[in-house]
């Protein structure tokens, strides 16, 4: 019997076969395809512009702000699980307060945010520092600083800023418990720091 013969008798297993391995080929172009857009979203999503300033305010508070943007030129939706963003200063005079902390900001996932797909998202943030005793040690750390050459004033410390922003890719889900590269797979991980910078 010929081929095409043979064709024709089992022409109802061969169209099964033939439609079964264009549905797993497509479902695995799809997959790829998908793959590769998740990763070049978490290539290509990006923090830039970040700005900050220190003021001293007419009571002799200081009051510090901060700025930065989130690129998002992928073309998924980001669902923010955490965000946050601190300014601090290394006190390296002191044993016990190593850090000093001058403000910080802290948004977990019920008040998360959307950055839509191919947008921006700006983030600002601001702080006054007011206590007499936080006031006290940055003073001391410029009278310090002066000691050892260093010509800082109140408002031209080397205060660190720091602005991390972690989401999910899309509606895919994360919440992978037996496989939690699955997790990381779907997230998107970004972080600013002044002091690399």
């Amino acid at each position: 019997m010929s081929i095409g013969g043979k064709v024709r008798r089992h022409w109802f297993a061969v169209t099964l076969y033939v439609a079964f391995s264009l549905f797993f080929l497509l479902s695995a172009m799809v997959s790829v395809n998908t793959y590769s857009a998740v990763v070049k979203a978490q290539r290509d999503v990006a923090l830039q512009n970040p700005a900050s300033s220190v003021t001293t305010l007419p009571n002799g508070s200081l009051e510090f702000t901060f700025s930065i943007q989130l690129k998002n030129p992928s073309r998924y939706v980001l669902n923010s699980a955490t965000y946050s963003w601190y300014v601090e200063l290394d006190n390296s005079t002191s044993a016990t307060d190593r850090v000093i902390t001058l403000g910080s900001s802290y948004t977990g996932p019920t008040m998360g945010v959307r950055v839509l797909a191919h947008s921006e998202k700006s983030f600002s943030f601001g702080s006054v520092v007011s206590d007499p005793g936080v006031l006290a040690k940055l003073y001391g750390f410029v009278n310090y600083s002066r000691s050892l050459g260093h010509d800082y004033t109140i408002t031209t410390l080397p205060y660190v800023y720091r602005f991390s922003f972690i989401a999910s890719i899309g509606d895919f889900k994360n919440d992978y418990l037996r496989e939690m590269y699955l997790n990381d797979l779907v997230t998107i991980d970004v972080s600013y720091s002044s002091e690399g910078s």
